[in-house]
């Protein structure tokens, strides 16, 4: 595979700041998105929001080429891990909502394969993630589900990432990408 970790929403509070952190441990990380105009100025080095200790870090892994950003959606073919942020999707009266993720993903559907780990980065209420995972054997796709609750602070997310504990949860004991906390930048990954 091309990449280690794909990070759909790569360009956002939650994504970026995990993309860099992964990149600046060593990984092969891809951040696709769909601003151009936020991946120019982050392939300039720029972060397009604040985050402590970020910009620094950004221009090391750009540098190395350890951070690829793309606005192509094909790129999730290219690794075997694919991490989806998504804010709450939650209708107007709050209520939890599944049309949001669904549509999301659904767009992507060509470009994942059999096999790859999806993991759900972000703050979706209960039974979610299976019912994620019975919609895409529904679909024929035969993509394994995890969930990494998004749990840190705008501004505050590249130093949260290692000091928090990233909490990860798969009925796929196999994923590879959960074995040793290699999606949690953090050495306190708990793999449920």
């Amino acid at each position: 595979m091309r990449y280690e970790v794909v990070i759909i929403g790569g360009f956002g509070h939650a994504g970026l700041p995990l993309a860099i952190s992964l990149a600046d441990k060593g990984r092969s990380v891809c951040a696709p998105d769909v601003d151009e105009g936020a991946m120019r100025l982050i392939g300039d080095g720029k972060m397009p929001f604040h985050e402590d200790e970020a910009e620094k870090a950004l221009r090391r892994v750009l540098q190395t080429g350890k951070l690829t950003l793309s606005l192509d959606p094909a790129t999730i073919s290219q690794t075997d891990t694919v991490v989806v942020i998504i804010g709450t999707p939650v209708d107007r009266h709050l209520n939890p909502e599944f049309e949001a993720l669904s549509q999301m993903i659904s767009g992507y559907f060509p470009h994942f394969r059999d096999g790859q780990l999806l993991v759900l980065r972000s703050t979706v209420y209960p039974g979610i993630t299976e019912k994620v995972r019975r919609w895409l054997r529904g679909e024929g796709l035969q993509v394994e589900l995890a969930f990494c609750p998004e749990r840190i602070a705008e501004g505050l997310a590249m130093s949260e990432l290692i000091s928090l504990p990233q909490i990860i949860s798969s009925e796929f004991p196999r994923a590879p990408a959960l074995q040793g906390g290699d999606l949690a930048s953090s050495p306190k990954c708990i793999a449920c």
